[in-house]
């Protein structure tokens, strides 16, 4: 568990947090690029800004993990599961009343992934989805590999 810890390049003494303001322009900016898929998974408008929100304040202000491009790592500073240190965040999915802790890669990947992405991902295990560029935390949507 430590070495999976270390192997992430994340400097957590780098982040700056988004200001309430620039989180709200992040999820005017992101809302326009979900997938209809995610609009009917939501059943309203705030609960997909709620997920939005959640990874808006995960993400550095500087970094963009859905519109960034793919040449550098977005790291996650949200919350991290215990056991195999993999970006997470808390969400109640519709139709719920309990919170499930849900990895971020996948959330990502639900909301904003094109059909055919989206399509093969599918088949993979129910586990997160591994990053191409090696480091589960790392939350850049063009580093999410289909590798089993």
């Amino acid at each position: 568990l430590m070495q999976l810890a270390k192997a992430s390049k994340r400097n957590e003494a780098a982040f700056q947090a988004r200001s309430e303001e620039e989180i709200t322009t992040a999820i005017k900016q992101w809302e326009q690029y979900a997938h209809p898929r995610a609009r009917e998974f939501f059943t309203s408008a705030e609960m997909l800004e709620e997920v939005l929100m959640q990874l808006a304040k995960g993400i550095d202000k500087n970094e963009d993990a859905i519109l960034g491009g793919e040449d550098k790592c977005v790291y996650w500073y949200g919350d991290v599961t215990k056991d195999d240190m993999q970006a997470a965040i808390r969400m109640v999915k519709p139709g719920e009343t309990a919170e499930s802790v849900t990895y971020v890669n996948r959330v990502l990947a639900f909301i904003f992934a094109t059909d055919d992405s989206f399509e093969q991902l599918m088949k993979l295990p129910k586990e997160p989805f591994k990053m191409s560029c090696g480091d589960q935390l790392c939350v850049n949507l063009s580093h999410i590999s289909l590798a089993v």
